[in-house]
């Protein structure tokens, strides 16, 4: 049986999440390196929209905000674009976690073609073109094949640490 639930509250595909196959597959890509290594944080998570959660996405306030919402996702509240996709504390992340650049299009994805069309999409760009072994935000190579896996993501798989800084008050 599949615990993990890749669908999340904001837009990011948590089938990519570094910590989530960190958790699922014991490989590390940097941003998962980072947590475990540099942090010491246990790598454990099943996806957003579970009980099984890591500790930052736990205290996500995007998250908790939709839980108490009780919406499915972001785009389901009556005040979405909220000033949790607007606020300068918020952009500096989307510079900082390349990753999540992709949230306002996923989200804009889900509302045109639904949530299950949307993560059947995300499943099949996640995966290596050549060999189709899932990845992760900040795999730069695939950890079956060595396929370069940049060009397929649109950004670097670089990431600036001071923004866990912030992430961890």
């Amino acid at each position: 049986m599949n615990n993990f639930n890749y669908d999340s509250y904001c837009g990011i595909y948590c089938g990519a999440c570094s910590i989530l196959k960190a958790y699922q597959t014991g490989y590390k890509d940097k941003f998962a390196s980072f947590w475990k290594d540099e942090k010491g944080l246990e790598l454990k998570c099943n996806g957003c929209k579970t009980d099984t959660v890591f500790t930052n996405c736990a205290n996500c306030k995007i998250r908790s905000c939709a839980i108490n919402k009780n919406v499915e996702r972001c785009i389901d509240c009556n005040n979405f674009p909220c000033n949790m996709f607007s606020i300068d504390e918020h952009n500096n992340m989307l510079v900082k976690l390349p990753h999540l650049k992709g949230i306002p299009e996923n989200l804009m994805t889900i509302k045109k073609v639904g949530a299950n069309q949307w993560l059947a999409e995300q499943d099949k760009q996640w995966k290596c073109p050549e060999c189709k072994t899932e990845f992760s935000w900040y795999t730069s190579n695939c950890s079956k094949c060595g396929k370069d896996l940049e060009e397929i993501k649109g950004y670097e798989s670089v990431f600036d640490k001071t923004i866990f800084d912030y992430l961890m008050k």
